[in-house]
C-alpha cells in the first residue's frame, strides 16, 4: 500500500500465490488505524474490495471512518459503465485528479532492481 505521494505505507509478504482477501483487510485495516477517519483507496477490482470489506469484519470500522475504495483509473475503464460511475475516481468526490495508480508506478520501477538479486 502506498500514499498518493509514492511513499510505500504497507508491505505484506504474502505466503501463498495469489492475492489472497486477508491481506488486503489487513493492510485496509492498519490504514484506518494510523491514517484515521476519510480515508480513500484505489484498487484494481475496488468494486469487488468494497463489498469483501463491507462483509467482513471490519466493515462497520470501515463505514465508521468513511472509507471509500475506489477501481484505479486505467482499470476503471475496463468496468462496465454503471461500475464505473459508483467506482471511478473521475466520478468520485475527493480524488481530484487522482489516478491511484501509485503502486503500479511503484512495482514497475523495482522491476530494475529485480535483476540485481
Amino acid at each position: 500500500m502506498a500514499c498518493r505521494h509514492g511513499f510505500v505505507e504497507c508491505i505484506a509478504e504474502m505466503k501463498r500465490s495469489g492475492e489472497l482477501a486477508k491481506y488486503g483487510l489487513a493492510a485496509i485495516n492498519r490504514m484506518l488505524d494510523v491514517c484515521g477517519k476519510d480515508q480513500g483507496l484505489g484498487h484494481d477490482i475496488g468494486c469487488t474490495s468494497r463489498k469483501t470489506v463491507t462483509s467482513s469484519s471490519i466493515g462497520a470500522k470501515a463505514q465508521e471512518h468513511n472509507l471509500v475504495i475506489a477501481v484505479n483509473a486505467f482499470h476503471g475503464y475496463a468496468h462496465n459503465r454503471r461500475c464505473q460511475l459508483a467506482h471511478h475516481p473521475l466520478y468520485l468526490e475527493g480524488f481530484g485528479i487522482e489516478d491511484l495508480e501509485t503502486c503500479e508506478r511503484i512495482f514497475s520501477s523495482s522491476n530494475i532492481s529485480r535483476s540485481a538479486l
